[in-house]
């Protein structure tokens, strides 16, 4: 299958988000969309507490305080989407939102081509807002609601970059999605529809909380093990286009040519912000220059590395160091403390736990991020299981590498938060 096993599970991922909002928003004539959004969020919360099993009893001061400010953005893009949907189709909504990473990516960037991106997005929103839908105008009210959702998403990636932190893997989502339905518990109850208890509500919402937020994580988990930020960045940016699928097979929501425009326009934006753009890196001739360099040219092929400029490449190829390892070589001992982040240009990489072995990395994959972000020791033994070729980043310069290039964890941030809905 090679990479298109990956490709497939992403794919797979967004149609479970889109399809499950809405078939949450089957149950608003029942429930209401602050009912609906607040059981939907105490049933995902129950399924992924008790699937991660976070140990509160270890939570610390810091990581409280990362967790509730992501927990409260979480809440209200997610209270925002649903009271949008009342009056705005699915793929509108789903485009609209799209403003949020996008504007936080374009903000950290010194990329022109982020700011352009921008704009074609907002172009998109504004031809969104102001059409003719097949029932008429577009409420501004839903509008208003999705902007708000918008905001949201970009603040919950901003406050992401905490939790990323704070904890290992799931561990932080599991702890907030519990703080997100105790957030939503009062206006999920005073605004509740009189049928929220009917057992045909609860079914539909129990569903919509399965595909909207633990299965698309639990099919990007196994996803991001093969297949580059650059790549998940490009297959997210059609989750408007499925959402537009999901609102006329589920809701009946039929647009019309101008507003397939303005969605697309909002796809291209992402595409172009989110996806890889190693063509750019040819434009003018100074960057021409650098990339004539084998170590930026070899750094270009590292998919951790997609959506760099040149100059960016040129400047931790300043500062990297290749390295080649033999077969059985180690480069991480877990419980160590480790110095140095790695990345594997080719060659194969085993990764174990407790003696255990639990997956395999290859071309394009990294390792030793958790220790030096956190500054614990190593979660994992990891051993090179033929000649494996290196690019090794010491600390120092991978804390400065996460300074100055904001794009390469936004972007992570992004498609892990874009789940969460």
């Amino acid at each position: 299958m090679g990479i298109w096993r990956p490709i497939a599970l992403v794919l797979a991922s967004s149609t479970s988000v889109q399809f499950g909002t809405a078939i949450a928003t089957t149950a608003f004539v029942a429930a209401g969309p602050l009912g609906a959004v607040w059981i939907r969020g105490v049933i995902a919360a129950a399924v992924m507490f008790a699937w991660v099993r976070p140990n509160l009893r270890q939570l610390t001061p810091a990581q409280i305080a990362a967790v509730v400010p992501y927990a409260v953005a979480l809440a209200v893009m997610m209270s925002g989407i649903y009271l949008a949907l009342v009056d705005a189709p699915l793929g509108v909504v789903s485009a609209i939102l799209m403003l949020g990473p996008l504007t936080v990516l374009a903000l950290a960037s010194r990329d022109w081509l982020d700011i352009v991106c921008v704009g074609i997005a907002t172009c998109g929103v504004a031809i969104l807002s102001f059409s003719q839908g097949v029932g008429g105008p577009i409420s501004p009210i839903g509008i208003g609601w999705a902007l708000i959702g918008a905001v949201a998403f970009g603040a919950y990636i901003h406050t992401g970059k905490g939790v990323s932190k704070a904890f290992d893997g799931l561990q932080g989502v599991a702890i907030a999605l519990p703080i997100v339905a105790i957030l939503q518990t009062p206006l999920g109850i005073a605004f509740a529809g009189p049928g929220l208890w009917d057992p045909t509500t609860l079914t539909a919402l129990a569903i919509a909380a399965v595909l909207a937020t633990v299965l698309p994580l639990s099919l990007e988990v196994t996803a991001l093990r093969s297949l580059s930020m650059a790549t998940f960045g490009l297959l997210l940016a059609f989750e408007p286009a499925i959402g537009v699928v999901a609102g006329f097979v589920i809701r009946g929501e039929a647009l019309l040519p101008v507003q397939l425009v303005g969605i697309g326009l909002v796809i291209i934006a992402s595409a172009g912000s989110l996806g890889p753009r190693g063509w750019t890196r040819r434009i003018g001739a100074g960057n021409r220059d650098l990339m004539a360099d084998p170590a930026v040219t070899s750094l270009a092929g590292v998919p951790f590395f997609a959506g760099l400029s040149a100059p960016d490449l040129a400047a931790i190829a300043s500062v990297v160091e290749p390295r080649s390892v033999p077969a059985g070589a180690v480069l991480t001992l877990q419980g160590e403390l480790g110095d140095e982040f790695f990345m594997i240009a080719d060659g194969e990489v085993e990764i174990s736990v407790n003696g255990r072995e639990i997956r395999h990395l290859g071309q394009g994959d990294y390792l030793g991020e958790i220790a030096l972000v956190s500054g614990g020791p190593r979660t994992a033994t990891a051993v090179a299981s033929k000649p494996t070729r290196l690019f090794v980043l010491p600390e120092p310069a991978f804390t400065a590498l996460l300074l100055q290039q904001h794009r390469i964890e936004d972007r992570v941030l992004t498609t892990v938060a874009d789940r969460m809905r």
